[in-house]
């Protein structure tokens, strides 16, 4: 029996202090999940604020997709237990969404950054910029420059699933300063160059690329012709008396997510410098 002077709403207007549509709450009546509080003597149904949090309750748990039979199953006879052990499995479950959601947030957050950038993008042009720490993810498997181009390709997948990430927005190939820089010249490196991946990523093995000025330069095209672009790099740099600081980071930028043809492939070089 209704409570004497206890405010009531109608289906609609519970509808709407709950935020759902007025064919929800007919859905849940007519599958017996959620049932008004009572009926008027006209025959309207009608509901009241006691009823919101079990509501809002049965409106969290369906958003995690657990099935209408076993929250009717609890809600027909609700105790502290069940409710602690439905509770705790729902949270492991929400808790492995936002995971996924923050990989797919990292990975729109870094793909409008580089959008940005590839706007402003100088092609074949060193500029020198203070950049500030970042943290890297770097491979403890070296690459082996002697296997196919597609081989190589096929690296970054058990790298990028050992982080976790399932983006390919931010990754590369380093090369340790020492491969490019001997008794105070710049040099090709060998093929059999020492060179690991990277990923821009938060994981238990970051570690912290260092802040400080490096010098950047774009290479257009594909991955077999970049050595003109090192050539311009490493002239521009003895040309102004700079020496490499640090390991050089080939890193590339949304290749087949923006272009079809490696002729409009865009890979950032850069270097932590010093004179």
């Amino acid at each position: 029996m209704m409570k004497l002077y206890e405010k009531t709403f109608s289906t609609g207007e519970f509808a709407k202090l709950v935020e759902v549509n007025k064919d929800t709450l007919l859905y849940y009546d007519k599958i017996d999940l959620f049932k008004p509080a009572g009926t008027f003597e006209n025959g309207y149904r009608y509901y009241t604020y006691s009823q919101v949090d079990q509501f809002s309750a049965i409106q969290s748990l369906r958003a995690v997709d657990l099935p209408i039979k076993e929250l009717k199953h609890y809600f027909s006879s609700p105790n502290v237990e069940d409710l602690q052990r439905l509770a705790m499995q729902q949270n492991e479950k929400v808790a492995k969404e936002i995971q996924k959601l923050q990989h797919i947030q990292q990975f729109l957050e870094r793909t409008v950054a580089l959008t940005k950038e590839l706007e402003q993008v100088v092609l074949s042009e060193v500029t020198i910029q203070a950049l500030p720490a970042e943290p890297v993810v770097y491979s403890s498997e070296r690459i082996d420059w002697t296997k196919p181009m597609e081989e190589l390709y096929e690296l970054f997948t058990p790298f990028h699933k050992t982080l976790g990430v399932k983006s390919t927005a931010a990754y590369g190939v380093v090369y340790p300063k020492e491969e490019y820089w001997k008794s105070n010249n710049f040099m090709e490196p060998e093929s059999e160059a020492e060179s690991y991946l990277f990923c821009h990523t938060d994981a238990p093995s970051v570690v912290m690329k260092p802040a400080g000025d490096y010098a950047i330069i774009y290479h257009k095209g594909p991955f077999e012709e970049i050595q003109r672009t090192y050539n311009i790099l490493f002239s521009h740099l003895k040309k102004k008396g700079f020496e490499l600081d640090g390991d050089i980071h080939e890193e590339y930028l949304l290749h087949s997510i923006v272009t079809k043809e490696e002729e409009n492939y865009i890979t950032k070089i850069s270097v932590k410098v010093k004179q």
